[in-house]
């Protein structure tokens, strides 16, 4: 080959690539004007008082001080955190429906239905939230009359005496026993997900206690910062959030895929023992020690099981005590007439949240799912049905474990929207989140700053908060929800 030819080989290669990069430029000069700029200039609107064409104040690191300091700001993550519990069980109807859709045998007759569930998106999301809040009017809407005309109230008037006075039967045994011994039905769940979490651990050799003395580095900044008395300015409680983040890097860097989500519940035991964190170490000694008496004695694979075992006893107790005792302790009287104010009642706000979108099959969820079924070979069904496998067994064997990725795609979409979103909450309960903010969620208290109290740049602080939490959940989702194959 000779240089000249080279030399048009070269040209050639260059011009092809400059088109290349050419037709790529207005994609990038899209999303770098009207993507990433509107971003930047939040994090950089953060640190201002702003007020669109009246005030742009600088004033440092105030928001920020401010938003840790907020207390509405962080009970709106109770309800998230409710909400991010009832959506993980909302994932099963779309789950099984796509199941279902993949099993019709006829081709025709699956793709009658896949257009049946792309139906309802012609609706806009406006129109939709409007006809459940008229699902919920307690004069005319269909949820009473339903209840009303099948008896259901009746029910939830006789529970609505029944779960008071049982609450209050539960009430000894909460105090004298699991609030001194476990710190509350919290600390017990925590020890469950704690005894889970070791049980994840197929390594028993010394590096275990190396491991173990990171995790309680984790579970003291917290408790040193607090005897320090950094904890009760809002400067030094932002301070010590950022040496806990600094270090839940660091102990997930150290420990692992295996143990990833270890700098997540070590903080979830910080909230849950906020007034009393020396029981916090206390309740990872507990753990240890069950999941050392047990592995003691057995190996990784039949070990595991029984911590398992252990493990789901103890959060399946605490749950049921907590949803018995806990969850419905006064009389609600809003079911005799048999017109409950769902949305009007700060008792039954949280409840309508929760059913809200029933029967929970998402359009966009179900066609999620149905991409990865359609992924599986059909010998794999074959070698199942040769095994011996049930339809049911092959649900949790074969066709759950392989759309995983699929699901962690759908986790992560439901965690952002659990945690962002505010127009719901908006059409149905207004700014305010309903009586007694009992609707308050993160992104709807973000609006409200915005556009009710004209306090752009204390929200733009707060969606940066966000930001931080919903990269920490996602990281958690990357590297704990593993895709089986």
């Amino acid at each position: 080959m000779t240089e000249k030819t080279r030399n048009n080989q070269v040209w050639h290669r260059f011009k092809l690539r400059l088109m290349l990069y050419l037709l790529c430029l207005p994609t990038i000069g899209s999303l770098l004007v009207f993507s990433y700029y509107p971003k930047a200039d939040v994090v950089l609107m953060s640190f201002f008082r702003w007020i669109p064409g009246q005030v742009l104040e600088f004033n440092g690191t105030s928001n920020y001080q401010e938003a840790f300091a907020d207390p509405l700001f962080w009970n709106s993550f109770k309800l998230v955190g409710v909400l991010l519990l009832a959506n993980l069980v909302k994932l099963w109807p779309g789950i099984l429906a796509a199941i279902a859709l993949h099993r019709i045998a006829s081709n025709k007759l699956r793709y009658f239905f896949q257009v049946c569930f792309v139906v309802p998106m012609v609706i806009p999301m406006m129109v939709w939230l409007l006809i459940w809040k008229s699902f919920y009017d307690p004069d005319f809407g269909l949820l009473n009359r339903v209840l009303n005309g099948s008896g259901a109230m009746d029910i939830l008037q006789a529970l609505d005496t029944a779960m008071p006075a049982l609450s209050n039967a539960l009430q000894p045994a909460f105090n004298g026993f699991f609030n001194p011994v476990f710190g509350g039905l919290g600390g017990l769940i925590l020890l469950g997900v704690y005894i889970f979490a070791l049980g994840n651990r197929k390594e028993h050799d010394q590096s275990r206690w190396a491991d173990y003395g990171a995790i309680f580095s984790l579970a003291l900044v917290v408790p040193v910062m607090s005897l320090l008395g950094l904890m009760s300015t809002a400067s030094g409680l932002g301070i010590t959030l950022l040496i806990a983040v600094g270090v839940m890097f660091w102990l997930s860097r150290r420990l692992g895929n295996s143990w990833i989500a270890w700098p997540f519940v070590v903080l979830a035991g910080v909230v849950v023992f906020w007034n009393e964190l020396w029981r916090l170490p206390l309740t990872l000694v507990v753990a240890i020690g069950v999941f050392e008496l047990v592995r003691a004695k057995r190996d990784f694979y039949t070990g595991k099981p029984v911590l398992m075992m252990i493990a789901l006893s103890i959060i399946t107790v605490g749950a049921a005590l907590v949803l018995l005792g806990k969850v419905w302790t006064d009389p609600i009287g809003q079911f005799e007439t048999g017109t409950p104010a769902w949305l009007g009642n700060p008792d039954l706000i949280v409840p309508s949240l929760i059913f809200w979108g029933f029967p929970w099959v998402g359009t966009v969820g179900v066609l999620i799912y149905l991409s990865g079924l359609q992924n599986i070979p059909q010998d794999v069904y074959e070698a199942a049905e040769l095994d011996g496998v049930s339809p049911l067994g092959m649900i949790w064997h074969i066709e759950l474990p392989l759309i995983m990725t699929q699901v962690r795609i759908n986790l992560i979409f439901m965690t952002i929207s659990t945690l962002t979103a505010y127009e719901t909450f908006l059409i149905l309960l207004g700014p305010d989140g309903g009586p007694d903010n009992r609707g308050m969620v993160p992104g709807l208290y973000m609006f409200r700053s915005a556009f009710t109290e004209g306090r752009f740049g204390y929200a733009c602080s707060l969606g940066m908060v966000l930001f931080v939490i919903i990269i920490l959940l996602t990281i958690v989702y990357q590297k704990y929800v593993r895709v089986d194959k």
